[in-house]
Formats: structure tokens, C-alpha cells, sequence
């Protein structure tokens, strides 16, 4: 299920929730106030190895060929590879 940001105005706390898409409108309650907060608004990640993006502009990646990083994350420089 996809996170959704939300931001609470009372205290400051930014926090996610976790529901379905058709759910994402629902208003979600501050787990510290318990008021109504607001969501906040942010892009989804995608990540081009290098020449990707010049890639995709001529044809669409195939499972086989996908330049996307894994599972739409990354665990930053250092890490070994690993399955999910």
C-alpha cells in the first residue's frame, strides 16, 4: 500500500500512513495531538542510472531491461545488493 505524507499544523509532527489508494483522500489524525492534519503533497521517486533518461525518451524499459532502481528505493552509497 502506498505511504501518504501528512503534516500536523498543532504540533509539527510530520508522520505517514499507510492506506489504499482509494483511501487517500480520507483526512488522517495526528498520532500526537489527535487532530486532523494536513497531507502534504510529495513527488514519488524515481531514480535513472546514468544515460537512462536518454534511453527511455526512445523506448520503453522491459522488466529485463528496467534502469529503475529496485522496489522504487535506494539505501544510499555503500550498501551490497540485495534481494526483497
Amino acid at each position: 500500500m502506498p505511504l501518504y505524507d501528512y503534516h500536523c499544523n498543532r504540533c509539527g509532527l510530520d508522520f505517514e500512513v499507510s492506506r489504499s489508494i482509494r483511501d487517500s483522500d480520507v483526512p488522517a489524525d495526528c498520532p500526537m495531538c489527535n487532530i486532523a492534519a494536513q497531507r502534504v503533497f510529495t513527488p514519488p521517486m524515481m531514480t535513472f542510472t546514468r544515460g537512462a533518461a536518454r534511453e527511455s525518451l526512445h523506448s520503453p524499459p522491459t522488466p529485463s531491461s528496467s534502469r529503475w532502481s529496485h522496489h522504487g528505493h535506494s539505501h544510499g552509497p555503500g550498501t551490497k545488493p540485495h534481494s526483497h
